[in-house]
């Protein structure tokens, strides 16, 4: 009888907690004001996120909750959509309302939206530019190769950046199509400089790296671990491996180093004489492989508490992390078969 009125007692709790989150959430896409029409003239600026976007509404009264909207716009697949433009608005616009609005385009339309996904590197970034917005692929690679150009804090704060790998901010943005290369590389380098200033140098103090160093071994995560889940795991291996002066052994590194991505690698393949192939030299690389996404820097600012140092790739995605060499190599075995 007391493990019947336990478990009626749960469910009862399960029930009130979904019924109040989704009341919570309904309640946050509701209108701010049904009965208020006046209208309110938004600019929804250039290279505009999500995050963006959602706090532009908030900061004109347009919207109840940040998240909540990011939440829905996400889900909704939505905000893929949106785009940047001078839009009339009002308070007695729901969730749904604004959407459909941001999606339409505002008043000064004539934009399109450009996606930039994790792990590209310059060439690959330069081609995804080129071809979704009609830009030249050589003049990107020049801009993209001259970080001078550009006054960002990071850059000022780090002046050894000798190229833009590393910090093309991956996100899908709204751009105007007569855009110029420069001002599509501006635009992304701009959202990466929000995340310096908001996210990294606030961490940068736990860390025993450099910020380059930073953004170097988050290139190398970001090519390692598939679940973002796993990657503050991958990123305590390489750290550990770091701290005992332990060679990375990244395959990530030497795909990079032959310019080719190969799921197995051969002892030919690592036998590569390259400075970016970590099974020959010791610590990082000189330089980023490629452009990480948000949670690869965090997971490095902020890795697993773990002392793991090998991993292997399980063949779904996800991988099996051990501290003894003779437990990896038999995990090795049992996956890599």
């Amino acid at each position: 009888m007391k493990k019947l009125i336990t478990v009626l007692v749960i469910a009862a709790v399960a029930a009130a907690v979904y019924f109040f989150g989704n009341g919570y959430i309904n309640g946050n896409l509701e209108a701010v004001d049904r009965n208020d029409n006046t209208e309110i003239t938004t600019e929804i600026p250039l290279g505009s996120t999500t995050n963006d976007v959602a706090q532009v509404l908030h900061e004109k009264n347009l919207i109840k909750n940040v998240r909540i909207f990011k939440y829905y716009a996400k889900k909704t697949g939505m905000d893929s959509h949106l785009k940047a433009g001078t839009y009339i608005l009002s308070k007695s616009m729901s969730v749904d309302e604004l959407l459909d609005a941001l999606t339409k385009g505002g008043a000064s339309g004539n934009t399109a939206n450009i996606t930039i996904i994790e792990g590209l590197t310059i060439e690959d970034a330069a081609k995804a530019m080129s071809d979704q917005l009609g830009l030249s692929y050589d003049r990107l690679i020049e801009i993209m190769n001259n970080p001078g150009a550009f006054e960002f804090e990071f850059l000022k704060d780090n002046p050894g950046i000798e190229s833009l790998q590393g910090y093309l901010m991956p996100d899908t943005y709204n751009v105007y199509k007569n855009s110029s290369e420069e001002d599509i590389v501006k635009v992304l380098l701009s959202q990466f400089d929000k995340f310096y200033v908001n996210e990294i140098k606030p961490r940068m103090k736990d860390s025993k790296l450099s910020f380059q160093e930073v953004i170097n071994l988050a290139s190398i995560v970001e090519k390692e671990a598939l679940l973002d889940e796993e990657r503050d795991e991958v990123a305590a291996v390489f750290l550990n491996r770091l701290d005992i002066d332990m060679k990375l052994q990244s395959c990530a590194t030497v795909n990079y180093a032959h310019g080719v991505w190969k799921e197995r690698l051969t002892y030919d393949d690592i036998a590569i004489d390259s400075p970016f192939n970590t099974y020959i030299i010791k610590g990082l690389p000189p330089a980023p492989i490629n452009s990480p996404g948000r949670v690869s820097i965090i997971s490095v600012l902020e890795p697993a508490d773990v002392d793991f140092l090998f991993f292997v790739a399980k063949g779904d995605g996800s991988h099996y992390f051990s501290k003894d060499y003779n437990e990896h190599i038999k995990a090795a075995n049992e996956y890599l078969d």
